[in-house]
């Protein structure tokens, strides 16, 4: 008896209904306090990461996006516009797409996501901690398949 994996496709489609389940649940159950129960996630991924060697001390932004873009496949590319008082994280075609429309369409928060509070932290490490970043806005563009995390600098 032959064993079928999942195909790429499958995993994203799973991965995106996890996590759209999870944070519908979130808020369903904890409503806005979900933003600090992701901030925290975050770290423990992070904290998972570096037990596993995947992240190292002092990484640069380069480095950042080889971890999203290529060891996780999580997007096709990744970019930062970093403003006086933002940081706008582009995720340009972005791997579980399917989670992040279904968020947008049911008008959910995305209170755990791969990318913003992961991304959001390794970036303010990168920055020695001079600011920390707070989710402003999310905003999806279908013409482009691509996902703007928008950031508001706290000091």
């Amino acid at each position: 008896m032959s064993k079928e994996y999942l195909k790429k496709d499958d995993v994203n489609l799973f991965l995106s209904a996890l996590y759209y389940s999870i944070n519908k649940s979130i808020g369903e159950v904890v409503g806005t306090g979900g933003m600090v129960l992701g901030r925290r996630a975050s770290k423990e991924m992070i904290n998972f990461f570096r037990e596993e060697g995947i992240l190292k001390d002092d990484m640069s932004f380069d480095d950042i996006k080889e971890l999203f873009v290529n060891k996780f496949g999580l997007s096709e590319d990744l970019k930062i516009e970093n403003k006086e008082d933002s940081v706008i994280f582009y995720v340009i075609k972005p791997t579980l797409s399917k989670f992040l429309q279904k968020i947008n369409e049911h008008n959910l928060k995305p209170y755990i996501c791969p990318f913003i509070h992961l991304l959001s932290y390794l970036y303010e490490e990168l920055n020695n901690h001079r600011f920390r970043l707070m989710l402003a806005d999310v905003q999806q563009e279908y013409d482009t398949d691509t996902v703007k995390l928008i950031f508001k600098k706290i000091n």
